[in-house]
């Protein structure tokens, strides 16, 4: 729209127009007394009467408004043809005038000015009156008032284009069409003018020619309308997605007023920083209040401040309940970084060194298992032996039943570290939860089966047996230790058994065993400097300890004791895939992203894996050789080696499944991997929070949202601490219009910076496409 007038107009003060009428008034009478000299004494007395007569009406006038003088003179003038029209100037003072008073806030006052300057200049002021009147939303006047300056030949161009613009506020479309056209006509006639690269960008703005309007903003021939002319370029610029060029057009105002508007491109171009500052100060100024928040709350989400976002959310939903579904409609899906090559190879490359969980997994695949105490068994067999040699039978039956049931259990036990040890980790463990029905409280039996879950990635059962099987033997130290790790990953309360442990070890008398376990609460800790001194130790070269080295030195970016160790550890398992794995990040670590990528492919071609740990064994196995797939671009062949794995088994398919259906969604085979995750839950029984989660994501990947939902409301109840549920069951409420039930889940992700490894979420833009033509509609 174009704004304000064209010329710059002085105002006369009112002083001086009331100064005029009196100098006119006194002309008239000196032409009388001339022209009848005669009649000198009777006009004398008529000078007399006249004179008191124009006091008597200049004092009634001086009790009027001034701006009713000026304006009762010009009314005068107008009405006697015959005398001069008011002067330009004068003319132009007054259009000044109201348009001061239209600026200062006296618009019905300016108004009137206008109304009356119409009067005598109908072209000149026809469009002036139109821009006042437009100004204060009075778009049906306003239009006639354009099309008079039209008719009149004045400023014909821009006035076409602000009568297009009346005629949008009065949705009459084929009154906008007729006049947009119009101002296309009467363009040429403007190239001389300073203002015709805006008035040609305007002009291609509303016929939708965003390009052209876009080229004319870029190469102006004038600094007039700068305002507008940077607000069209944001908004032109933002609908091109040329984010950081809409913000350069929107700082330019100061002061800034749209500061709603330069969140969302912040939020945009990913500061999610500067995203939130404007947002705040959009709520402050109550700008767009609804959207405002809840665009605040998603950018927390962005952020990972997700208890901060459900707060906002919650408390708009509250005020709102019914408008808060409508700006924002919340479109999920799954993290680019997850399929992208180039950004799986990054994701890859850090979470190796930095993430946690991934660490832990290392150090409990290579985690010994641990055999019964035999000299305990014989303990109760001669005790009973002597009990019946007393004769007291009821004594000796019962340490006779306690001896028996350990042999039970204590072959049991070497039975399932025996499957464990050929990667049937899943056998092993439904063979110890056999035996813990047994002897519930058996230390060692209760350690090992923590080892099978965690190295089946389920990290609440394998916390609760590590717990146990600490409590019930306060020397095993290294269950204690297990127990603190698991519990960071699943987020419960550790300090006071993290003190308790350390205690203990400062009490103890140092050994290789008490080495072992200091150093790895050390690195639970994130205590660089304190786990150095592993790498100085000259212990046997246990796989387990090698793994350490290789984990400690590649923190402290000491690549060549990582890369001695992980060569080591290949040539004691040299048919297992972890060991070698652990070699390519020890060996390829400092490698460009394509350099990285052809050196892996190329050492796995070069590997004769048995692939037993893939099949059958731990999950860190299958996730890592996965990922490796995904980074060289041989998961197809991958899945197909699979499918005719999962063929030809004779054992149990559990893992392989659940290998092949991460390699498909991985893949981007959704569907394949949708399916297969059903059949892992439904007919092979995997119901392990972190399993259900998986297949929550697979069918979030093949657009199965619901079945997502009830995955996850599964895992949930697997594990209620398992944040990555909760946040994707909260944003799949929040894309299902259920703000309470997302609040929900949000809220109890208290974590901060919590960055979810799988899922996203965008504003479903076609969605609100869609939505709008549908109520033009």
């Amino acid at each position: 729209m174009a704004e304000g007038v064209e010329e710059n107009i002085i105002i006369i003060e009112d002083s001086d127009a009331a100064y005029e009428d009196s100098i006119y008034a006194n002309e008239i009478i000196k032409e009388s007394s001339s022209k009848n000299k005669i009649f000198l004494i009777v006009g004398g007395v008529v000078i007399l009467v006249l004179i008191i007569l124009i006091t008597t009406i200049a004092l009634s006038k001086s009790t009027k408004k001034y701006d009713d003088v000026s304006m009762n003179y010009i009314e005068d003038k107008l009405a006697d043809e015959s005398k001069k029209p008011v002067e330009p100037t004068k003319l132009e003072n007054m259009i000044a005038k109201a348009n001061y008073l239209y600026s200062t806030g006296s618009k019905r006052e300016a108004l009137s000015i206008f109304e009356k300057i119409a009067l005598y200049s109908e072209a000149v002021s026809a469009y002036n009156l139109g821009v006042a009147q437009i100004k204060d939303e009075q778009y049906d006047i306003a239009l006639k008032s354009f099309q008079k300056a039209i008719q009149n030949n004045e400023k014909r161009c821009v006035s076409a284009i602000n009568a297009a613009v009346c005629s949008l506020h009065l949705n009459n479309n084929k009154s906008f069409r007729y006049y947009i056209d119009l101002a296309f006509a009467y363009l040429p006639a403007e190239r001389q003018s300073p203002l015709y690269s805006y008035y040609y960008a305007l002009i291609n703005y509303y016929n939708e020619n965003y390009l052209e309007a876009l080229s004319a903003l870029k190469n102006p021939t004038t600094v007039e309308y700068l305002k507008v002319q940077n607000n069209m370029g944001a908004k032109i610029n933002a609908l091109f997605d040329n984010d950081y060029d809409a913000i350069e057009n929107m700082e330019q105002n100061q002061p800034i007023k749209n500061d709603f508007s330069l969140g969302l491109l912040y939020a945009r171009v990913g500061d999610l920083t500067l995203a939130k500052k404007h947002l705040k100060n959009a709520i402050v100024k109550n700008i767009e209040p609804i959207k405002s928040q809840l665009a605040l709350g998603f950018v927390n989400l962005k952020a990972g401040q997700v208890k901060d976002a459900s707060n906002e959310i919650n408390n708009i939903t509250d005020m709102f309940e019914e408008e808060a579904y409508k700006p924002y409609p919340i479109k999920v899906k799954l993290k680019d970084s997850l399929f992208n090559i180039d950004k799986a190879q990054q994701h890859y490359r850090n979470v190796t060194i930095n993430d946690k969980l991934l660490t832990y997994q290392k150090i409990f695949y290579f985690s010994p298992y641990k055999i019964f105490n035999a000299n305990k068994s014989i303990s109760y067999i001669r005790k009973g032996n002597a009990n019946i040699f007393i004769d007291n039978v009821d004594s000796a039956k019962d340490y006779l039943k306690k001896s028996s049931s350990s042999s039970n259990v204590n072959i049991g036990i070497t039975k399932a570290i025996k499957k464990a040890l050929s990667f049937k980790i899943r056998e092993a463990n439904s063979l110890l939860l056999e035996l813990i029905k047994i002897q519930p409280k058996h230390s060692i039996l209760h350690y090992n089966l923590a080892l099978t879950y965690a190295q089946m990635g389920n990290m609440t059962d394998a916390h609760q047996h590590f717990l146990r099987s600490y409590h019930l033997d306060a020397k095993n130290y290294l269950s204690g230790v297990y127990a603190v790790m698991c519990s960071q990953i699943i987020h419960k309360e550790n300090k006071k058994l993290l003190s308790i442990i350390k205690d203990s070890l400062d009490n103890e008398e140092f050994s290789e065993n008490i080495d072992l376990y200091k150093t790895l609460l050390f690195i639970s800790e994130d205590n660089l400097l304190e786990s150095s001194d592993w790498l100085k130790n000259n212990y046997e070269q246990r796989p387990l300890y090698l793994a350490l080295d290789i984990i400690i030195a590649i923190k402290q970016k000491d690549y060549d004791i990582a890369k001695k160790s992980s060569q080591k550890l290949t040539i004691l398992l040299p048919d297992e895939i972890l060991p070698h794995l652990m070699n390519i990040d020890s060996s390829f670590s400092k490698q460009t992203p394509k350099k990285y990528a052809n050196k892996v492919m190329n050492y796995l071609k070069e590997q004769k894996f048995n692939f037993n740990d893939l099949y059958h064994g731990p999950y860190i196995t299958r996730y890592l050789y996965i990922q490796q797939n995904l980074i060289t671009g041989r998961l197809y062949f991958l899945r197909n080696q699979l499918k005719q794995a999962l063929e030809t088994t004779t054992d149990q398919t559990h893992e392989l499944t659940s290998s092949l259906a991460l390699a498909s969604l991985y893949d981007n085979a959704y569907e394949e991997s949708y399916t297969l995750y059903n059949n892992l839950i439904d007919n092979l029984k995997v119901r392990d929070s972190y399993t259900l989660f998986l297949g929550a994501v697979a069918s979030t990947a093949a657009n199965h949202h619901e079945n997502a939902i009830a995955l996850l409301e599964l895992s949930k109840l697997k594990d209620a601490s398992f944040l990555e549920t909760r946040y994707a069951l909260g944003l799949l409420y929040l894309e299902a219009k259920n703000n309470k039930g997302a609040v929900i889940q949000l809220s109890k992700v208290n974590k901060n910076n919590f960055n979810s490894e799988y899922f996203n979420f965008d504003i479903d833009v076609d969605k609100l496409i869609f939505e709008k033509q549908h109520q033009k509609e």
